[in-house]
């Protein structure tokens, strides 16, 4: 029979189409007591992706029965450190600065479906929003999928890269795996077929970039955000599953506060059948995640796996005056950051 799957997002990198001469000057808590700090790198926590239709997708491209190969790609992801840019020292995040997530959607196309396997391409329609939670407000958690886009929105950005391509290969010899492998099985008798994939590096940005200036203090012409290091696997070994996703896109203006995050933090242990209700996205994905049953139609519409990214940051160089101060402030920063990325 014949399994449906997907191809995913996620991993971040800063670049600069301009004079690109330095790391990202960025301050972690804004107006707060931390230094701005100059990176080269920043490592995103393994997540969760959903692509929402996308077993549906890939049947319509396999039977050329006129329905869309389509489907959308969503996920979140909380920063976990970066790597200074002098000397490359790495580490974790300084305590009590709060939090910075990011919530994302795409548009990809099915372009080739095989016995085991499928690939897409992105369609060049996508979103990605950035937030900051301070210290009393850090939430973010993977299994509901809540906290990822509340506190403050410091950056919007639309548009992807056009035909980035992802694959994704299911294992047959492993068979059908329970979907949650990390820290204790969280979803019951919710099972999922085994396999790894990899999505190319995508561009978000090109369409629309808006940044908040108090929290990224790097010039920002041509300022984009990277995808890279994609990594796609299942089932769940190093997080668990998110019951829920954000899918709709941030009508605030970037700067503003109080936004409260669309998915709840309330998780039930058993399917993700048993868990609707959950105030944003819950998938749809039958009782084997990327399965068909014997006539070969999808158990569900949706398709979930665990990503992983790291990301590459540079900037435009300040103003000579802002570089300065800025300088002055990291000559006196003492923490170092960001773990490497995993594997």
């Amino acid at each position: 029979m014949r399994k449906s799957i997907l191809g995913a997002l996620i991993g971040s990198a800063f670049a600069l189409a301009g004079p690109a001469h330095a790391g990202l000057v960025l301050d972690l808590d804004g107006a707060g007591g931390l230094a701005p700090v100059e990176v080269t790198a920043l490592d995103w926590s393994q997540t969760s992706f959903l692509a929402q239709g996308a077993n549906n997708a890939i049947v319509n491209f396999a039977t050329q029965n006129g329905g869309s190969t389509e489907f959308q790609v969503y996920t979140h992801a909380k920063l976990t450190g970066y790597t200074l840019a002098n000397g490359g020292s790495s580490g974790t995040l300084p305590p009590g600065f709060g939090e910075i997530t990011l919530v994302a959607g795409y548009t990809e196309r099915v372009t080739g479906v095989g016995t085991d396997s499928a690939t897409f391409r992105t369609t060049g329609a996508g979103w990605l929003e950035i937030y900051y939670s301070a210290p009393s407000g850090t939430n973010a958690t993977d299994l509901t999928g809540n906290g990822f886009n509340d506190g403050r929105l410091i950056g919007k950005l639309t548009g992807v890269t056009v035909n980035a391509l992802g694959q994704f290969t299911i294992d047959t010899t492993s068979g059908i795996a329970l979907l949650d492998g990390f820290d204790g099985n969280q979803y019951g008798t919710q099972q999922t077929v085994t396999g790894v994939g990899s999505q190319g590096a995508l561009r978000a940005g090109t369409t629309g970039i808006t940044l908040d200036p108090t929290f990224f203090l790097t010039t920002l012409t041509g300022f984009t955000i990277n995808f890279a290091n994609i990594s796609i696997g299942l089932p769940y070994t190093s997080v668990n599953p998110s019951d829920c996703f954000n899918t709709t896109q941030n009508g605030a203006a970037v700067g503003s506060t109080g936004h409260v995050s669309t998915c709840d933090n309330v998780h039930v242990n058993g399917t993700y059948a048993a868990n609707g209700g959950s105030g944003g996205y819950t998938p749809v994905v039958g009782a084997v995640n990327g399965g068909n049953d014997d006539n070969g139609r999808p158990l569900g519409p949706d398709f979930i796996a665990q990503t992983d990214f790291n990301s590459a940051v540079t900037g435009d160089v300040p103003e000579p005056g802002t570089l300065a101060l800025v300088g002055l402030a990291l000559g006196t920063a003492g923490f170092a950051a960001s773990r490497r990325r995993r594997g």
